[in-house]
């Protein structure tokens, strides 16, 4: 099981699960289950639309790193396959989330109710 602490003397929030990218444009939680949504799985692998990859969260640090895509459906260039990118993680709550990439741009994300 992959956990964050999200500080001392409370419980740890897990990154594993559905995350939706606050983005402006998907519409919260009808966006939940389809490829806009970004799923860290506990097994330290990734989905999120027409990509896959590795995922490792190392105190606030988490490191992604793109293993596979499909052309048609990421707007990442082909030479991102096998290069890690390190964010900055900061949580709200168990539910939400930021990311701060190493460009500085901050990303929120919140997290999906289970799927029935």
């Amino acid at each position: 099981m992959i956990a964050l602490a999200a500080c001392s003397g409370k419980a740890p929030y897990l990154l594993a699960g559905e995350w939706d990218w606050m983005d402006g444009h998907s519409e919260f939680p009808k966006v939940c289950g389809s490829h806009g949504t970004v799923q860290y799985h506990a097994d330290g692998s990734y989905t999120l639309w027409g990509e896959a990859g590795t995922w490792r969260l190392d105190g606030d640090a988490l490191t992604e790193t793109m293993t596979d895509f499909h052309p048609l459906h990421v707007d990442r260039p082909a030479e991102n396959v096998g290069k890690a990118h390190v964010s900055t993680i900061k949580w709200v709550d168990q539910n939400m989330f930021l990311k701060r990439r190493a460009d500085g741009s901050e990303l929120a994300f919140r997290r999906c109710p289970k799927q029935k």
